[in-house]
This record gives C-alpha cells, structure tokens and sequence, in this order.
C-alpha cells in the first residue's frame, strides 16, 4: 500500500512537498502584519499595495529559507545575549526586504527592529485568532 504522507508527532496528517496553500496563509498573515507595522512604526513605508504584497511575499520566502542559516550561525551571540540579537536579526532581514523591493523605505535600523517586532506580535495574534494551520 503506498502511502503519500505521515502523521506527525501532534497526530496531524503531514503531505510531503511544498504546501502553496500555507505558503500563501503565511504571506498574506506577514502581509498584514506589515501594514500594522507600517501604521504604528513611524519610519516604515511600502509605498504601494503592491510593495506590500511583493515585501510580504519575500519576507516569508527569505524567513523560511535565509533565517534559519542565519539563526544557526548567529546562535553563539544569541545566547551571549540572551536572545537579544534574534531582534537584531529580525531587524535586519526586515531591511533586507525593504532594501530589495522598490518603492519601501525604512528610516533606520531602529526603526526595522522595532517593525519587526512589531510584525512577530501581530503574527503571532493573528495565528492565535484562526488557530492551527
């Protein structure tokens, strides 16, 4: 009998391969996480829905791809600090999006931090409001 997936160890039913949809779930929840930054973060500018939407899209390509090469071989400081400098890494892959998609522009590395930060608090409620994907 062939099997195309597995449960997982919280006994979900996991398919192999990319899952677009969740992909997709994930960008548009970075995408409005975004926007809140960009209301409350005075030096956050997208510019245009577009911008948003490509910065989003980005975002979460380079946070499930670049991030956690990043995280691992930041991780020495990360303990030194006791978890300080993820922020500073967050805030810097936020620049990276910004710096990369025409029309945004952060005003600081402060300010990208902050956004950041921002960002995880929103995603984070915004998981917490529709649950387990």
């Amino acid at each position: 009998m062939r099997r195309d997936g597995y449960i997982d160890n919280r006994g979900n039913y996991v398919r192999p391969g990319p899952d677009y949809q969740r992909l997709l779930i994930v960008a548009m929840m970075n995408a409005l996480a975004m926007l809140l930054a960009e209301r409350l973060v005075g030096g956050l500018n997208f510019g245009s829905l577009l911008s948003l939407l490509l910065a989003a899209v980005l975002f979460t390509v380079l946070n499930l791809s670049v991030k956690p090469v990043l995280q691992l071989a930041a991780l020495p400081l990360t303990i030194l600090t006791f978890g300080v400098f993820a922020l500073v890494l967050n805030g810097f892959m936020l620049w990276l999006v910004v710096w990369l998609i025409p029309g945004c522009s952060v005003a600081g590395f402060g300010s990208a931090i902050l956004a950041s930060v921002v960002i995880s608090l929103a995603n984070t409620l915004i998981t917490w409001i529709i649950g387990r994907l």
